[in-house]
């Protein structure tokens, strides 16, 4: 049972969450028209700064003795990966305004920092769930997303449900969070990028 946890932990970690999101708007929103070329430069622009980069940096913060496992069990050693984080997710943020690719695409982008500033600001007294913020960020991005364009994409929808379900029991198989501590990530992560994608049909109309 540990083995698959953290198989599911290792697919669906946090660092990965924004590259599947891209991965998933290029192919049910409108955005599937881009060249194949595109669309293998954003994917791969997206693993390497959201997810590479990051990653690199928390394993130099390992090796130097800066936090004590590259998982972040204590939550007083997050607040500088999640910082690196959104300085990585800010230059992916740059890059694709100057491809000009759609507000509500970036937007994103935006409400996973807002989800990560959060969550600083809740690690300071309480621990919160990384894993937890990723899948619920990733599933209220493609529900907002469809909510802005209309997409009927329910089989998607029951599905990253499930993967959260999976996600959530796999760290309290692991003993590295509470069901609490999960909940509360997937509900933080969820909210801010589902207001998010939706506030972006604000700047639509403006």
């Amino acid at each position: 049972m540990k083995l698959f946890a953290n198989i599911v932990s290792i697919l669906f970690n946090p660092l990965l969450m924004i590259t599947y999101s891209v991965v998933l708007m290029l192919m049910f929103t409108y955005l599937a028209i881009y060249p194949f070329k595109i669309k293998m430069f954003l994917v791969g622009s997206s693993l390497l700064s959201t997810a590479i980069i990051p990653g690199l940096f928390v394993v130099l913060m390992k090796n130097n003795g800066s936090i004590s496992d590259y998982e972040l069990t204590d939550r007083r050693e997050r607040a500088v990966p999640y910082l690196i984080f959104m300085t990585s997710i800010l230059g992916f943020l740059f890059l694709l305004n100057r491809m000009q690719l759609p507000v509500w695409f970036m937007s994103i982008l935006f409400g996973s920092i807002v989800a990560l500033v959060c969550a600083i600001v809740i690690n300071f007294y309480w621990k919160i769930s990384a894993h937890g913020i990723g899948i619920g960020g990733l599933t209220g991005s493609i529900m907002g997303v469809a909510s802005l364009h209309h997409i009927n994409i329910y089989q998607l929808f029951i599905f990253l449900i499930i993967v959260a379900g999976f996600v959530s029991t796999s760290r309290i198989i692991l003993e590295k969070h509470t069901p609490m501590q999960t909940y509360a990530g997937i509900c933080l992560g969820f909210i801010c990028t589902f207001v998010s994608a939706l506030l972006s049909y604000i700047y639509f109309i403006i």
